[in-house]
């Protein structure tokens, strides 16, 4: 066989034959990178099926009817490849697909929603909001918006836009099992002549916290704090301020601006191990409430935010992304998710889409339908829903997101403003799903598709996946694209039914262990079914 490094592209085309053997030809800055690739999938274990990230897009391969090739393309097959009639089908001019999905859409899997498990229960508390949830120190750690009974509400207006700014306070709460939550007295905060309470800072308005282990000892947590800007600073009188703590109890708001923009509401930062930079997400104005986005090697240096997310054709003419809810997959840095907040100016409701991202720079929706949907009517969380960083794992293994919920919709909230009695309350429940359950590859019918070749390390491979009772699920495990040896489809147990994880298992083969080091592929079949990872255990 010759070596097709050394043809060029002319030559190619001139047998009609680039589009079947470019593929083959070896690239050496592209292996570096698949390997590199398949390095990071080995590392992960866990592939979730949120995108078509770890499905392979597959090609046509040219086929060839032998009666119709011309005397200078035998005389190129003969020179270039003998071997010829071992990579393609020359059973007649056309096409083969190799690994072509067929049949199969990724859909989302609607949140379930718990019962709020932090209420406004303490004298000082007259609602409680904007939590952000971290898994930390070995507990749930809740940092939330208390608004205090009794205190003087102030709030600023920019261009129709309302800002508290005063009236509320930094307020924390801790658990052991995400269930059941205490907010310990910390001593930090005085309310009415007492520091008994669990309020830990004034500065409790723009921004969620997070624990950054990049950073300095004594500036471990790190937030946002919205507040008037220097008298020189030109355009917004308005910004964003940084606030760090040691410990989550203790904060200090820096003196210099970060953000000089109106930017209202949860704003999101985090430290990305994989950038190496402090990543932000803000909110912004294009047309309405829009998501935007800005990175820095220094969290006191930040370069203005840029529009990432706003309304566009395929939205309804009455829809603003609101909140952003920025959060990483639980053990996977490197699927960075949004839960934004959709306002519906026509119905004045707020609902929570999922949007996805490899990279952390470009982010794509999963739907354009919502994951979470306010409650039914009358209940508490019947009139609007804003999720919340940070989607973490119960005990259980189940996938939880924090969400603040209203029973009022957006506006109808301002109605307790002004009348002497309306029943608006808040809460902060869970956003819930099955252990990688967020999405998933579903087929209506029949569908099938191949995943992406990973470094195999484990002695099982599972998967989670569910068929309705006149559906299944079928794997075959290839290497290089070629069916393992006791391991196809024909020698498969189909899976039927609903499995959170199961063990794969093919007839005669105890052993998949005996695979390890071996790069394999996932052929993946499935008939009025939903695979939403698989995993090597």
């Amino acid at each position: 066989m010759h070596n097709f490094d050394s043809w060029t592209r002319r030559e190619l085309l001139a047998a009609g034959l680039a589009a079947s053997i470019l593929p083959w030809c070896r690239q050496p800055s592209v292996t570096v990178a698949q390997e590199r690739k398949r390095a990071d999938a080995a590392e992960r274990k866990t592939f979730l099926f949120v995108d078509w990230f770890h499905v392979k897009k597959g090609d046509l391969q040219v086929t060839l009817d032998p009666a119709r090739i011309s005397p200078e393309g035998k005389a190129l097959i003969e020179k270039y490849d003998r071997d010829f009639k071992k990579k393609f089908d020359v059973s007649g001019h056309g096409y083969k697909p190799v690994d072509v999905p067929f049949g199969v859409r990724v859909t989302l899997e609607p949140a379930q929603r718990s019962e709020p498990w932090l209420r406004a229960d303490k004298p000082w508390e007259k609602s409680v909001t904007s939590p952000t949830v971290l898994f930390d120190e070995g507990k749930y750690r809740c940092w939330y918006s208390a608004l205090l009974n009794d205190e003087k509400q102030e709030a600023t207006v920019d261009q129709g836009r309302v800002m508290e700014l005063s009236g509320s306070a930094l307020a924390y709460a801790e658990s052991e099992d995400g269930i059941h939550w205490t907010k310990p007295i910390l001593n930090r905060l005085s309310y009415r002549s007492s520091r008994e309470n669990n309020l830990v800072s004034p500065f409790n308005n723009g921004g969620s916290i997070f624990r950054d282990d990049h950073g300095l000892a004594e500036e471990r947590y790190k937030g946002f704090q919205f507040d008037e800007l220097p008298k020189d600073s030109p355009g917004a009188r308005y910004g964003l301020y940084g606030v760090t703590s040691p410990d989550g109890y203790t904060w200090t708001k820096n003196s210099k601006p970060l953000i000089r923009y109106f930017c209202d509401t949860v704003n999101i930062a985090a430290w990305d191990p994989l950038m190496s930079k402090y990543v932000g997400y803000f909110r912004h104005h294009l047309s309405g409430r829009t998501i935007s986005r800005a990175e820095t090697d220094d969290f006191g240096e930040w370069p203005a935010p840029q529009p990432l997310l706003h309304a566009g054709p395929l939205d309804g003419p009455a829809q603003d992304y609101y909140t952003s809810c920025y959060t990483t997959y639980p053990g996977e840095p490197s699927l960075r998710l949004m839960f934004p907040a959709i306002y519906h100016h026509d119905s004045d409701s707020v609902d929570v889409r999922l949007s996805v991202s490899r990279d952390g720079r470009v982010f794509q929706w999963v739907s354009y339908d919502p994951i979470l949907k306010p409650g039914k009517a009358g209940s508490w969380d019947g009139g609007s829903v804003y999720a919340q960083p940070n989607l973490v794992q119960l005990p259980d293994g189940r996938l939880a997101l924090p969400y603040d919920a209203y029973n009022t919709t957006h506006n109808e909230i301002f109605f307790s403003n002004f009348y002497r009695e309306y029943d608006a309350s808040t809460g902060i429940a869970w956003a819930i799903w099955d252990d990688a359950r967020l999405a998933g590859i579903q087929a209506d019918q029949l569908g099938q598709f191949t995943t992406t070749a990973a470094l195999f390390l484990g002695q099982r491979i599972q998967l989670n996946a569910r068929a309705s009772r006149a559906g299944s699920v079928e794997v075959e495990l290839r290497e290089r694209g070629k069916a393992v040896p006791g391991f196809s489809f024909d020698d498969f147990q189909p899976l039927s039914g609903d499995h959170i994880w199961t063990d794969c298992q093919w007839k005669g083969q105890d052993n998949v262990g005996g695979l390890r080091g071996k790069y394999l592929e996932l052929a993946i079949r499935l008939r009025s079914a939903k695979v939403f990872a698989y995993r090597f255990a």
